[in-house]
């Protein structure tokens, strides 16, 4: 029996001018309008008592929020917005990506040759993981700039060695968090795939729900990190700053 080991890289499905639109591109925009969708559902017709999406809507926002808390502290409500955002994205992202059909539906497209993956999920794709590792670098240099631009600069300065350190960290840890979740997800994605074709369908159901399971644990991770980078960035401006207000 041959077995179809899934290609790293995902297929291209058409084009927009120069710009290549791929498999995953194609599905993390079903997941963008996943999300979109919800949210307008949810607070399209917002009520005191809440009900239905709303009630859905804010039972995630408070667990977020709560959890922010314990990370961040009084910093959580600042930070929300965009951890909830990637949490929410990547999650929708992570349970499409096994939808039947998803990774394994391969069409003849008219103006390519040969078949294609048509879906395929997202952060299967390290460039869409790095997209998102990339908007949590720049957002984390912001808060440190914007909590305190000297300290910012200073810790990367001085003294040299721990500052060379520092600038190592600062790239290494939205490399990390691309790594994961595209490692993560595409061994989930390869593993599903290869089971389908050895086993009968009863038996992948169950990788099927431990990756639900993963799927929602690494939104979680990236979150939760994003989360802590961005804490750290700003009470490192914090802590700078403190012995000069005392000293006013």
């Amino acid at each position: 029996m041959e077995i179809h080991v899934p290609a790293i890289q995902p297929d291209e499905i058409f084009r927009l001018g120069p710009l290549a639109v791929t498999n995953t591109v194609l599905t993390s925009w079903i997941a963008l309008f996943v999300v979109i969708a919800f949210a307008v559902a949810a607070t399209r017709n917002m009520r005191l008592v809440p009900s239905g999406l709303q009630n859905l809507g804010e039972l995630i926002v408070e667990v977020l929020l709560g959890l922010a808390v314990q990370v961040a502290g009084s910093r959580a409500r600042q930070f929300l917005p965009l951890v909830a955002t990637l949490f929410l994205y990547i999650l929708f992202a992570n349970w499409i990506g096994i939808v039947p059909g998803v990774g394994s539906w391969n069409a003849q497209l008219p103006w390519q040759e040969g078949g294609h993956i048509v879906f395929r999920a997202p952060n299967s794709d390290l460039s869409l993981t790095a997209a998102m590792a990339i908007i949590v670098f720049f957002s984390v240099q912001i808060v440190g700039i914007r909590t305190n631009v000297k300290a910012y600069f200073v810790k990367f300065l001085w003294p040299p060695l721990i500052g060379q350190l520092e600038i190592i960290a600062e790239f290494s840890r939205p490399l990390s968090l691309a790594l994961r979740l595209f490692g993560n997800i595409l061994a989930g994605f390869i593993l599903v795939e290869i089971m389908l074709q050895l086993v009968p369908p009863l038996l992948p159901v169950v990788f099927l729900g431990l990756e639900l399971g993963v799927g929602l644990i690494q939104a979680l991770i990236f979150a939760i990190l994003t989360l802590a980078f961005l804490s750290l960035a700003s009470s490192h401006g914090h802590s700078e700053a403190s012995p000069e207000h005392s000293g006013h």
